[in-house]
Formats: C-alpha cells, sequence, structure tokens
C-alpha cells in the first residue's frame, strides 16, 4: 500500500477537486483507492455523500474524528478499517475492476489539536506523547482490514497542525496542488522547510521513544506539484502564470507538464455530488477531463514505485 499526501498551506487550490478526481481516475484504471478526508471543512466528503447522507448516516460514528477521539482516550478505540464507507455513485461508474473508498472527515476535526494536547506536560512527556500522536496515522494505516488497498489519497488541511503531521509522517509521498499565483506558491518552500524539519525531528525522537528497535525511518519524498486553475492561450498558460510555475521550478521541485485549466464548473462548490467530474460521461468538460487523465498518468510515472507501476 502507498500513501500519498495531497498538501497545500494555502486554501482554495483546488486541493479537493484534485484529491477526488485523482483517486476517481485511479481507481477507474483499476487499482483500489482509499481516499482520507482530514481537512474539517470536509470537502472530500461532501464530494461524494450529501450533507443530509453525512448527518444521518456518518457523522456520529463513521468519520476520521472518531479516530482521533479514541487516540486520546476520551472514547473506545476503533480501527480505521471500521470507518471505511463506499461512496456507491462513484464506484458504479468504474469501468473495471478497481474501488474507490472513503474515511469521512468531521467538522469536529478543528480542535482535536487542542484535545491531544489536553493534560500533556511539558518536557520529555511531552516530547514522547507528541511523538506518539505524529506517528499515530501511520501505525493506524497498517490495519489488517486496509492491507487490500494500493494507494491511500490523505486530503490534508490547509495548515500544519498536528493532524497534518501525522499524515506527511505516513506518507511515501506528498503531492502540492497550486495556482501559479503570488499567495499559492509564496509557501511552498517554507512547507517543503518544515517538513524536512518534521522529518528530521521525528526521526530524532524515534531513537528516543520508538517501543521497537528498528523503527523504520520516516523519509516522504515530494511527488510534485500540479498547478491548477490556469488560465490558458493558444493552449499555453498566460505570461503572468507562467512565471510563477517558473519560480516554482527554481526551487527544484518536480512540477507536473499538465496543468489543470480554469473552470467554474469544475471547481464550484455546488458542483454535482458523488460522481468526480473524470467519471461523468456527460460533464460537458472534455478537455478538463483529458487533463485530469494525463495528470494521473503523470502522478504514476512521478511515483514511479514497482508495485504502483504495474
Amino acid at each position: 500500500m502507498y500513501v500519498v499526501s495531497v498538501i497545500n498551506y494555502k486554501g482554495g487550490v483546488g486541493k479537493t477537486t484534485l484529491t477526488a478526481n485523482l483517486g476517481a481516475e485511479l481507481a477507474n484504471r483499476g487499482m483500489k483507492v482509499l481516499l482520507v478526508d482530514l481537512d474539517p471543512q470536509t470537502s472530500l466528503t461532501f464530494s461524494f455523500y450529501d450533507p443530509d447522507d453525512w448527518r444521518e448516516r456518518l457523522r456520529d460514528g463513521r468519520t476520521v474524528k472518531r479516530w482521533y477521539d479514541g487516540l486520546r482516550g476520551d472514547t473506545p478505540a476503533v480501527t480505521l478499517g471500521e470507518l471505511v464507507v463506499s461512496p456507491g455513485p462513484a464506484n458504479a461508474h468504474l469501468s473495471g475492476a478497481g474501488r474507490l473508498d472513503l474515511i469521512a472527515s468531521h467538522l469536529g476535526l478543528t480542535d482535536i489539536d487542542l484535545a491531544l494536547a489536553r493534560g500533556v506536560a511539558d518536557g520529555e512527556e511531552y516530547d514522547r506523547e507528541l511523538f506518539r500522536v505524529r506517528g499515530s496515522l501511520a501505525e493506524g494505516l497498517h490495519d489488517e482490514a486496509l492491507g487490500g488497498y494500493d494507494l491511500v489519497l490523505i486530503d490534508c488541511p490547509p495548515n500544519f497542525n498536528v493532524v497534518t503531521q501525522s499524515a506527511i509522517i505516513a506518507s511515501d509521498h506528498l503531492l502540492i496542488p497550486a495556482k501559479a499565483d503570488y499567495l499559492s506558491t509564496l509557501g511552498i518552500d517554507y512547507l517543503c522547510g518544515n517538513v524536512r524539519e518534521l522529518v528530521d525531528r521525528y526521526n530524532a525522537d524515534a531513537r528516543r521513544f520508538a517501543t521497537i528497535r528498528r523503527h523504520q525511518k520516516v523519509a516522504p519524498g515530494i511527488a510534485g506539484v500540479v498547478f491548477t486553475m490556469i488560465h490558458l492561450s493558444a493552449q499555453q498558460p498566460i505570461a503572468a502564470h507562467q512565471g510563477y510555475m517558473d519560480q516554482v521550478r527554481a526551487l527544484g521541485l518536480p512540477v507536473f507538464p499538465t496543468v489543470l485549466r480554469e473552470n467554474v464548473t469544475l471547481f464550484a462548490a455546488n458542483t454535482p455530488r458523488g460522481v468526480p467530474a473524470v467519471l461523468r460521461p456527460r460533464v460537458g468538460l472534455p478537455a478538463v477531463q483529458e487533463e485530469l487523465r494525463q495528470i494521473t498518468t503523470e502522478f504514476i510515472a512521478h511515483l514511479q514505485p514497482a508495485e504502483v507501476a504495474a
């Protein structure tokens, strides 16, 4: 199983849209994909479930918040495998033997950082507890019930809180969606620096606190930056966008050759729920659908693990 976190400090960059469509297209190509929604805005969850359906079927017992609540000991612990749901409409549109499943988010996940830290003293006890929480998602994803998935895509919140950190520690790679503008690209270098510091700290803490003698070293790579909401002229990004894209390339980060063009329908908050655009036969977005499929091909090539490429 391969784990990839989709992350950017800046909200509104198409992160959730990319996660939903990338996961859907990978499943359409025959992979077994698990989406994990860690963003308390719950946008990825609402891409597949109507809010009323979420309230009736998922809110009280089938979200990742229940797992984090159990992690801090306030409620009975559950496994991540117990929280998996299968969005029916999306899976009905898959053409092959793949599968697309989801662990839903919860609006209450906003306060989980404070809840996880409550009652922990400063000093070594705090460091030990922080190490445990940061590594919790990686451990949770080793649930036997999740062993059949080829890929896990984690939709992270636009911040660097302990929930985001746990996703990074659990990941093999990070995927960074970004708009080609000042604010969206400004934080990418800062994000990568924070990731390096987090990983170094976690690996150092592992030597102090790990309960097994050979704790696996954490070393997530950057799968690449995907530029979204791009304005095209003669099928090329306009000059203003190209300048910001070149700035990111100058950082030495891999950038996907294919960009995702601006499209009000694709990125609108009120798009039809249940079936991502890449799976809808009459979506009216043939160019965007082709870009999503090409980005999926490039995504697989950027990861290049033998088990995924096969």
